[in-house]
């Protein structure tokens, strides 16, 4: 009867719980994920595609332990913290005719749908930074800001210089602005509104023009004229993008990998941009960089694999003098008894073995001292010293030099095993004589 009441009891909660609840609704919210698969974790794989359609050989490594042959082209990205040396050799491979498409930022694997420019403060921690490989080029990196910041940089700058009496609190109010710019800029980035941060620009290059959608939160500054054959999209002291002639190679450089990514390669003219940089006529080798140096283990066994095999070999050499055993272990004969001699060896290899040879001689030399002062104590004197009528005595006994006899009680033990296995000769036989 109890525990149908209690079912009763149950079901009639459920429904009260259910029929009282008020004002509640469902919401669907669509979420755009981004791409799934090798998409997700690769964001150039479309690029890897197109250009393995045109008959080139592009595909993406993480590593670059040995550069290609200068026909190759190299995609990689500031945000891997290129060292100095490093950078001199990429540029010095481009000099010598290879092609290096260098982009600051938007090479990691992040969602297109929902940060088109990923992170702000990554990107603008690389105008605080030193960029070796832009130095060298003599290109530098200013953040960029919208149409109305600029406009408010203008009006401030023309006001301070109007009222110098009040300079001191100009600088304040200045600095109050360049923070309140800062918030703005962030808090579109954290509403989604970037369009501003999108440039559409047109570029000529080879005789062929390129509509491209470009941005990013910096912008690059060549700080010298372009020569016959470069190209700059935008000003060359506003530019996102720059095409700079090196030596017998090329130089490329963009603010954001924009362009070549998954959800933007089919946009404008793209995807044929991208195919002019790399070459119209014959197969070339593309890598798409994400870090720009080889790790430590790489490198030792690209440079050094000789002394790491001879290392490797003395090693395995080593372990072999050293092991206790090697090949099957021997049967234990459990059924058969040890006389009690081979038990008085191996404890005297055992102590020899664990450097005690000292207390092997010592415990010989005090079982003679007490066979002496047993059975002849006229000759003991009680010091434990060899003197000459016991070292004479010993010796008429034993048909051993006296010298001897008395070196069998003063000498060191010895180290090594022929003068060891003498001396405990010489104590057995002058322990059985008395």
């Amino acid at each position: 009867m109890k525990p149908l009441f209690m079912r009763h009891l149950m079901a009639l909660c459920g429904t009260l719980l259910l029929f009282g609840c008020s004002g509640g609704h469902w919401e669907e919210v669509d979420r755009v994920t981004g791409y799934k698969g090798k998409a997700r974790v690769n964001p150039f794989l479309a690029a890897e595609r197109l250009l393995d359609s045109l008959g080139h050989d592009a595909h993406t490594t993480k590593s670059l332990a040995k550069l290609p042959s200068t026909n190759a082209v190299i995609m990689l990205s500031s945000e891997g913290d290129l060292p100095e040396g490093r950078a001199k050799q990429l540029l010095q491979w481009a000099y010598s005719g290879g092609h290096i498409i260098y982009v600051l930022s938007g090479t990691s694997p992040y969602n297109d749908f929902d940060r088109p420019f990923g992170s702000y403060f990554s990107a603008v921690l690389l105008e605080e930074e030193k960029d070796p490989f832009l130095e060298k080029l003599g290109v530098g990196v200013q953040k960029r800001f919208s149409d109305d910041d600029h406009k408010d940089n203008l009006a401030k700058s023309e006001e301070s210089e109007t009222d110098k009496q009040e300079a001191k609190s100009d600088d304040d109010e200045e600095s109050k602005s360049e923070n309140d710019k800062d918030a703005k800029i962030k808090g579109k980035k954290i509403k989604g509104d970037e369009e501003w941060l999108v440039s559409d620009r047109e570029v000529n290059w080879n005789g062929k023009t390129y509509k491209l959608s470009l941005g990013g939160y910096q912008n690059l500054i060549l700080k010298r004229k372009l020569r016959p054959g470069e190209f700059s999209a935008g000003s060359k002291n506003e530019s996102q993008a720059l095409h700079l002639k090196h030596g017998m190679g090329a130089v490329t450089l963009l603010v954001h990998a924009r362009p070549f990514r998954n959800h933007w390669i089919g946009e404008h003219d793209h995807a044929r941009w991208l195919a002019a940089l790399v070459g119209d006529y014959g197969s070339k080798e593309v890598l798409f960089l994400s870090h720009s140096s080889d790790s430590f283990f790489g490198l030792l066994w690209l440079h050094g694999w000789k002394a790491v095999v001879a290392l490797v070999l003395c090693i395995v050499f080593w372990l072999w003098m050293q092991m206790p055993r090697f090949g099957p272990m021997a049967e234990v004969e459990l059924d058969s008894t040890r006389h009690f001699a081979s038990h008085v060896g191996a404890l005297g290899e055992f102590f020899w073995r664990m450097r005690r040879g000292p207390a092997l001689v010592q415990a010989a030399r005090e079982a003679i001292w007490v066979r002496v002062r047993e059975h002849h104590r006229s000759l003991d004197d009680g010091s434990r010293q060899m003197n000459d009528q016991l070292a004479e005595e010993i010796s008429r006994r034993t048909g051993l030099p006296v010298k001897r006899v008395a070196a069998a009680f003063d000498v060191a033990p010895p180290e090594s095993a022929h003068n060891f296995v003498n001396l405990m000769r010489d104590l057995q036989a002058i322990r059985r004589a008395l």
